[in-house]
């Protein structure tokens, strides 16, 4: 048996890929017979310190919730846990629980720094998963991170982790380019198996935006300056004169001003719908009932753009997905355009439009595409999977 700490500034109830990573890996882990803590902030006052939540303990620090900032995407969730108290804090339950590992998810966030600084204190090796390539749209801001990124957190974290974790190979490549280690463990986001949705869920949702019995295309993800999904509202007109009882379903935080000054001005605002973050529970009713998925990414070429926790999660409930994305992702041959996925150029809303009106048309290909990526996702995607090679890393910095 391995003694895990996790040691995040996010984790539920926050509502972002890599806090809901953290919990299911939290899970599984505990669930195979290993002994998980949990380490994260405190952001609401209502949040017990200490509590056991499926077979594992989940310890809250202090923290301060910092305000939304234009170079921090308008990230809602920024918080700061970094303190002498925290650190000695963390020590002390790394000691209590007689921790093998420490696993730090996110290198970016000041949870990285604790956990860096306790490892080398207390001789317990830590592991790092990079959940985020640190870059900007805004030229000044991206300089600003670059300096931050590959200064500061290389030496600091990224250097200092005894191994690496990688969910894709576009953050493998990061990692060999940003910070010169030439070694990391490409280990996919895990999935849960698809849950039974039932009709009314489904109804719910339908009744809850008047969707009536449009067909949906479903966009899953926070709205921010790099995901604005800027391509995708600029092809709603032309997908609109083919199929026009067709509407674009956004769920995701909205973060920005644009694509809502965008729709606004497109005279798209019956065709466009906004859903702001929902819980993660009622996803599984959204992918029900839409047609597929265009999680759309327009701020790299395919070949530095990853997939996205939310395509996975589409691809396992059966959904065609559309995106902009490396088809090598997760190395060779588990992602193929056309057969288990589409993959599109970025900054073309015309030809966008055509491949989305094309699916849409298209019962037979579209179900042939969702079912094989269906497939796909249970056989790379799952948590069984994910946890062993997961365990694979740990008992090799155990060993190093």
């Amino acid at each position: 048996m391995t003694c895990v700490c996790l040691l995040t500034n996010l984790f539920p109830p926050v509502v972002s890929g890599s806090s809901t990573q953290s919990y299911h890996l939290a899970k599984k882990l505990s669930n195979l017979g290993h002994k998980v803590i949990v380490v994260t902030a405190k952001l609401n006052q209502d949040d017990l310190d200490c509590e056991h939540i499926d077979g594992f303990i989940v310890y809250r620090l202090n923290s301060r919730k910092l305000p939304k900032m234009k170079i921090s995407l308008n990230f809602p969730w920024l918080n700061s846990m970094f303190s002498i108290h925290n650190i000695r804090v963390v020590k002390k339950l790394i000691g209590l629980h007689g921790v093998d590992v420490i696993h730090v998810h996110n290198h970016m966030f000041d949870s990285a720094l604790i956990g860096s600084l306790v490892s080398f204190v207390l001789k317990v090796p830590f592991v790092l998963t990079i959940h985020t390539i640190i870059k900007h749209n805004n030229p000044i801001f991206n300089l600003i991170l670059g300096a931050f990124d590959r200064g500061l957190l290389k030496w600091l974290v990224v250097r200092r982790a005894r191994a690496v974790i990688c969910p894709d190979s576009n953050v493998l490549y990061y990692l060999k380019e940003s910070f010169r280690r030439s070694k990391g463990s490409l280990i996919p986001y895990g999935i849960d198996p698809r849950r039974k949705v039932s009709q009314r869920e489904v109804q719910a949702i339908r009744d809850e935006y008047s969707l009536g019995i449009k067909k949906v295309i479903l966009s899953l993800g926070h709205l921010h300056a790099l995901r604005d999904r800027k391509d995708l509202i600029a092809a709603m007109p032309e997908i609109l004169k083919q199929h026009p009882d067709t509407v674009l379903l956004i769920v995701g935080a909205v973060t920005i001003n644009d694509p809502i000054d965008q729709v606004s001005a497109l005279g798209l605002k019956k065709d466009v719908l906004f859903a702001g973050a929902q819980p993660h529970e009622r996803i599984p009713a959204f992918l029900e009932l839409c047609e597929l998925e265009a999680h759309w990414l327009n701020q790299d070429e395919p070949s530095r753009t990853s997939m996205g926790i939310a395509s996975m999660e589409a691809m396992s409930y059966g959904r065609a997905v559309v995106a902009a994305a490396n088809p090598m992702s997760f190395g060779e041959g588990i992602l193929a355009s056309g057969e288990n996925i589409v993959i599109v150029a970025p900054h073309d809303p015309d030809g966008l439009a055509a491949i989305v009106s094309d699916l849409l048309a298209d019962d037979v290909r579209r179900t042939s595409i969702a079912d094989n990526a269906a497939t796909t996702a249970t056989k790379h995607f799952n948590w069984e999977s994910v946890a062993k090679q997961t365990l694979d890393v740990y008992h090799e910095a155990l060993r190093q």
